[in-house]
């Protein structure tokens, strides 16, 4: 359990991070305009994304402990940095060095839970990884904002003291090597990935401009609360709690419902959904009806996280489904590493209401990209898989 509780860890602070610790004090502490909160977020999840594969193959080379002591160092270090607020230049290598530092520990956790779990339960061992990054991320924004209603300070000191406890952890867990890839040289892995990557060249598009449209969210959800309905930091973590409460309580419902249905229907009716009430949100000027529309944007994304991730585990093939889903990370990552950056620019070029009316336009394009896309011929290629 002690890597995947590491996992929720790091996912707790990274999420309390980006979500509303940043944002927050970026703005009204240290006084950098969005935008540079905006591309600190981005250069984050792009020095993620950008190692998270070497990162991979450096852990089935040498093992995960050592990636990982190194990366919670590196990860403490680019905290304390972007919390010192010296100059833009020092704010912007601190989110670098935080997003490095975090990029092993989706493959070291992934790859230890495969080699320590026999292959009938590897179902349940991988339920209770994506139940700690659930909770985790969840968790991070809404307990922040009650230590930013105290302090910033309090706020980034407490992030430190779960890097630290996470640091011991890792210390004191076991991460077993996976001998079989361990013996390929880096071209060769790559060569494979190539190989599978090339015949799921359809999910790419829409894989990349979901998580735009998500990531340019991230750097103006809390100032928009702020600004617009004058909300506390404690206020807007009832916020985040009222669309995640209902996330969660609808994905057992609505996973049943895409087993039943196929996932293309569930799917582009949540991105329809979502759309609209993005659309919606920004329009309003009281908190309650925002809180309405929060929830049910939480209702949406329920019927498209279990659609989703059912169409991938139908099309990804049993011997390289790992390697493959840490490509998917990465794709993910870039696409909310660009929405992040283009969040703050177009909130400080076309006004507060802009990056969610760009946000629910591209879901729209993603519904009808996934209606119109020949879903049913990618299950038949990829193994005659259950029809969409």
């Amino acid at each position: 359990m002690g890597p995947i509780i590491l996992l929720g860890m790091l996912e707790f602070v990274r999420c309390a991070l980006v979500i509303s610790l940043l944002p927050l004090y970026g703005q009204y502490a240290a006084g950098f305009s969005l935008g540079t909160v905006g591309a600190a977020i981005s250069l984050h999840y792009l020095s993620d994304n950008l190692f998270r594969l070497p990162a991979g193959w450096v852990n089935d080379r040498v093992g995960g402990k050592r990636l990982l002591l190194i990366g919670m160092v590196l990860s403490g270090l680019g905290i304390y940095l972007m919390y010192a607020r010296w100059n833009t230049p020092v704010f912007l290598l601190g989110a670098v060095l935080f997003g490095l530092g975090v990029s092993p520990i989706w493959p070291v956790v992934t790859s230890t839970v495969a080699a320590s779990t026999s292959m009938d339960k590897i179902g349940q061992a991988m339920s209770r990884v994506f139940m700690a990054w659930l909770i985790g991320s969840g968790l991070g924004p809404v307990l922040v904002n009650f230590l930013i209603g105290q302090s910033y300070a309090l706020a980034f000191w407490s992030l430190l003291g779960v890097m630290g406890s996470a640091l011991l952890i890792t210390a004191f867990s076991r991460f077993p090597l996976a001998a079989a890839e361990a013996s390929k040289d880096f071209i060769a892995f790559l060569r494979e990935l190539l190989q599978e990557f090339i015949s799921l060249r359809v999910l790419y598009p829409g894989m990349l401009m979901q998580t735009v449209s998500i990531g340019i969210l991230l750097p103006v959800i809390a100032v928009y609360g702020r600004t617009v309905f004058d909300l506390s930091a404690e206020e807007f973590s009832y916020l985040l709690i009222g669309g995640g409460a209902f996330t969660v309580l609808l994905l057992a419902p609505a996973g049943k419902l895409a087993d039943s249905l196929g996932v293309k229907r569930p799917l582009v009716i949540g991105f329809f959904g979502a759309a609209f009430l993005l659309a919606l949100l920004p329009l309003q000027r009281t908190l309650i009806p925002a809180l309405v529309i929060a929830a049910l944007i939480g209702m949406a994304y329920a019927f498209i996280l279990p659609a989703w991730n059912g169409l991938i585990a139908r099309v990804l093939s049993p011997e390289r489904r790992g390697s493959m889903w840490a490509v998917f990370m990465t794709i993910e990552g870039l696409g909310t590493a660009l929405g992040a950056y283009a969040g703050g620019m177009v909130w400080e070029g076309f006004g507060q209401q802009a990056p969610f009316f760009l946000s629910a336009l591209i879901l729209v394009v993603m519904a009808v990209f996934y209606w119109s896309s020949d879903l049913d011929r990618l299950m038949r290629v990829n193994g005659n898989r259950p029809e969409v």
